[in-house]
This record gives C-alpha cells, sequence and structure tokens, in this order.
C-alpha cells in the first residue's frame, strides 16, 4: 500500500469541508432543485460505483469501507448500492440494498447514477453504460433508460478517507501532521466523509452553468424528473462545445445520437412567449434554457 501524500490528502480535506465539491454532474436524489425540495416518496435510486479505472489496491480499500461504513450512511441520503463494477457493466444489488429495498422498488423502472472516477474513465466507458443498461430486460431499467446518468466523485479523496477509517492509518497519518493542527483533524476527518456523502448524491448546491440552468428549468417543469432536466440541459451546453469537449454522460443524449439525431442540430431562436415566462434570466442563458425546455419531452399527465 502507497503511503498517504499527507500534506495533498490534508489539503484536500480541508477545502471540501471548506465547501469544495467533491462530487459534481448530473443531480442526485438529495439535489435542491428551484420549484421543489428533493422528493424521497419517489423511492431509493439505484448507484453504482465503477472501480475499473482505479487501481487493485484502491479497488480493495473501497469496497470495504462502502461496505462496512459508507454504504448505511448512503441508504438513508436515499441510495441503494449495486455490486461495484470493474469490468463488465452489470446490476447486483448488495446484501445491504437487497435488505433495505422496499417492497415492489425492482418491479418498475428507477432513476439510476453511475458514480465514475473524475478525470480517470474514458467516453467509451459511458456508452458502455448505456449498451448495458440497452440490453437489460428487468423492470428496474426497461422503459426507463431516460433515467439514468453519471456523477463523477473524487477518487483520491475517497480512497484516502476510506484508508483513514482504519485505526493505524489514521494513527499514522495524525502523527505526520504538524501538531498544531492534529485536533482540527480528528474533528474535520467525520465532516470531510459527511461532505463526500452529501456531495454523491447531490445535497450541496452546485454553482457551475449547468447547476445553474437546470434549476431555471426546473422551475419552469416542475413536474419533470431531475435527470430528464439535466439530460436536456447537458444537450444544449453540448451544442456549443467542440465534438471533444461533449460530456454525453446521460441516456436521453445517447439515445439522440444513437437514433442518429446529432450534431449540429437546428437550434430554434428563442420565442416571445418563452421569454415573458423567464424575465429574470439574461440573454445568453435564456436562449439557453429555450432550448433545453425544447428539447425536454412532454410532462406526464
Amino acid at each position: 500500500m502507497v503511503p498517504l501524500d499527507v500534506a495533498a490528502t490534508w489539503t484536500r480535506m480541508l477545502s471540501v469541508s471548506a465547501g469544495a465539491c467533491a462530487a459534481a454532474g448530473a443531480p442526485g436524489p438529495a439535489t435542491r432543485l428551484r420549484g421543489r425540495p428533493p422528493d424521497p416518496a419517489g423511492g431509493p435510486w439505484l448507484a453504482i460505483f465503477d472501480f475499473q479505472p482505479l487501481t487493485r489496491a484502491e479497488r480493495q480499500s473501497l469496497e470495504r469501507w462502502l461496505r462496512d461504513r459508507a454504504e448505511p450512511l448512503l441508504m438513508v441520503r436515499n441510495v441503494l448500492l449495486a455490486t461495484p463494477i470493474a469490468q463488465d457493466v452489470f446490476i447486483e444489488l448488495t446484501p445491504q440494498a437487497l435488505a433495505a429495498m422496499p417492497e415492489g422498488w425492482r418491479d418498475a423502472p428507477r432513476p439510476i447514477l453511475f458514480f465514475a472516477p473524475a478525470g480517470r474513465s474514458a467516453p467509451e466507458r459511458r456508452r458502455q453504460y448505456l449498451d448495458a443498461l440497452s440490453r437489460l430486460r428487468i423492470p428496474l431499467a426497461s422503459a426507463g433508460s431516460e433515467l439514468w446518468a453519471v456523477r463523477d466523485f473524487d477518487a483520491d479523496l475517497m480512497v484516502a478517507l476510506a484508508r483513514l477509517s482504519a485505526a493505524g492509518e489514521r494513527a499514522a497519518f495524525r502523527a505526520a501532521l504538524d501538531p498544531g493542527q492534529t485536533r482540527l483533524f480528528d474533528q474535520q476527518l467525520p465532516a470531510v466523509e459527511a461532505a463526500l456523502l452529501d456531495d454523491l448524491v447531490g445535497a450541496r448546491d452546485e454553482e457551475d452553468e449547468v447547476a445553474l440552468d437546470l434549476a431555471s428549468l426546473s422551475a419552469l417543469h416542475p413536474a419533470a424528473h431531475p435527470l430528464s432536466l439535466f439530460a436536456a440541459v447537458e444537450r444544449a451546453h453540448n451544442r456549443r462545445r467542440p465534438e471533444t469537449a461533449r460530456t454525453q454522460f446521460s441516456a436521453r443524449t445517447l439515445e439522440a445520437r444513437l437514433s442518429a439525431r446529432g450534431y449540429p442540430e437546428r437550434i430554434r431562436d428563442c420565442t416571445d412567449e418563452f421569454a415573458a415566462r423567464a424575465p429574470l434570466l439574461l440573454p445568453a442563458e435564456l436562449q439557453r434554457v429555450f432550448e433545453a425546455a425544447d428539447l425536454l419531452a412532454p410532462d406526464p399527465a
């Protein structure tokens, strides 16, 4: 096991406890969208960690930490875990998830989040998610492929927290700190763990352009599912990005490409009627949100 970089890990822990994000991307079940709070009554979401880009030692640390420490804390955050994937993409609930699964939960389509290590996954891996879900014939995923997306997590921080959950590693890390920082470390460790878990499920606010447009679109379409909203916003943003920078993390975006509705797409100018519905948006924001609303499927009756 490679020793933890104490200075880098401690700096990252302090930044996350001060508000820096430890996971980002598609909204999670605790994302607070403008117009409505999270809706736990809809049942838990399914989360699948992708460990393919990680080393064997990292996987072992995270699997142990997820099983013994993090999984119960994610359950109370409205998430059930599948067994982490490494090579093939498949869905198999963990024993704890099976025991906690509400009656009838797997008999209908459910929102699915893939957690991918930020900066380590190749674009081809994202396509494998969709291919695997498209092949499934279980109610959990069938007819609900638009309700999945990818949320990136800080793998280095998560591995560090997993290792610091062991008493020996924690003591060695604490001893390597400046003596004046040890009391702060004792206070910050549980706070950083809570912040990381909250970021995984989207409980802490994000401030990038996609998140802000997502909140604006949600206010105009309060009945739409957060992942459907995200897919439309993401696609509107992708129109403005060079091909190498397009994220294409959500099923609806991928389905659009697979069905030949690719780029470039015909873009309509924002109408006066739509502008009257969103008078507080700046012109550039208004056009993006209009395009996302144009792409959004009709709200369910």
